[in-house]
């Protein structure tokens, strides 16, 4: 007969299907897609720089030196992993507009009698919209042989949010505790109500000033434009006599392509630290910011290369 060890390590899941109950999985071929790409451009980058290969000209676009090999890697580093967390922070909004109901209904359970094991496991069978996959994986991982308080913060960890985290470590510490589990679950799940309906005011107040950074970050490209399209070439070119003779040889040093150079690491700058800024007025974390910086660094390069011809 087999041993009690030895029935136990056979209900053990395999590495992958532990990497995919928590959720690392994903993440790690999130990463991988977004390393890969980005290792290729820059040394596409190096190898223009060192004259292995030439840029492209493509209708009358030069395409492919140094500077746009840095600007596509930026672009993969945060349009892949920008928008797949994108992607996540929407589900996660989803699933804390759920947990409530979830919560509310594990004490529905509790007062009925069943043990949170079986509460879980019959909360399981129902419907919470994209909260439900979710509730599956903690019930999968308590039949695989973890305890309650292990799946439940395997399940606060993946989805990494102050509400989940704050409502399981009560759930948690209600179950250590014993007493009347009912009443702190229900008064955990009126909090998480109205922790969400708090969520969902300010970030219906805050959407206006991520507009407002978008109009910011355009009207400082469209002047951008207009300056080194007129101005900047007429005061360095040939109306450009009265600058140098208050300059001296200063100006003799200063080309156009100095100042458009100057203007567009000054854009490029300014759009990854706008878009951070319109991530945290969004959804308060860095993580929101990132699809902004691909965004905002996508509109300045375009501008520039069809504007300025940088």
């Amino acid at each position: 007969m087999e041993s009690k060890k030895d029935v136990e390590s056979m209900k053990q899941p395999g590495l992958v299907k532990r990497m995919v109950a928590t959720g690392q999985l994903t993440r790690l071929t999130i990463y991988i897609c977004t390393a890969v790409p980005s290792v290729i451009f820059l040394l596409l980058g190096l190898m223009v720089q060192f004259g292995v290969i030439g840029p492209l000209v493509i209708g009358g676009f030069v395409i492919g030196t140094l500077l746009d090999y840095v600007i596509f890697t930026i672009l993969i580093a945060t349009g892949v992993f920008g928008f797949y967390e994108a992607i996540r922070i929407h589900k996660v909004r989803k699933i804390n507009d759920r947990f409530p109901d979830f919560v509310r209904d594990l004490a529905e359970s509790r007062r009925a009698g069943m043990t949170f094991t079986k509460a879980i496991m019959y909360a399981s069978r129902g419907n919470y919209g994209v909260l439900t996959p979710e509730i599956q994986k903690i019930a999968r991982q308590i039949s695989w042989g973890s305890s309650v308080d292990d799946a439940l913060s395997s399940f606060a960890k993946r989805v990494n949010t102050k509400l989940i985290k704050r409502t399981i470590s009560l759930i948690i510490e209600a179950s250590r505790s014993g007493g009347n589990v009912a009443d702190v679950l229900d008064a955990a799940s009126r909090d998480a109500r109205e922790i969400r309906y708090l969520e969902k005011e300010r970030r219906a107040s805050m959407l206006s000033y991520v507009a407002i950074i978008y109009v910011g970050v355009v009207v400082f490209l469209v002047i951008i434009v207009i300056l080194t399209s007129n101005l900047i070439p007429a005061m360095l070119g040939t109306g450009g006599q009265g600058l140098q003779g208050t300059m001296g040889n200063v100006s003799n040093m200063i080309t156009v392509g100095d100042i458009n150079s100057l203007f567009f690491y000054a854009a490029m700058i300014q759009s990854i630290g706008m878009g951070v800024v319109a991530g945290i007025f969004e959804d308060g974390n860095f993580q929101a910011g990132i699809k902004h910086v691909f965004i905002m660094v996508l509109i300045g390069w375009i501008i520039f290369k069809a504007g300025v011809g940088i």
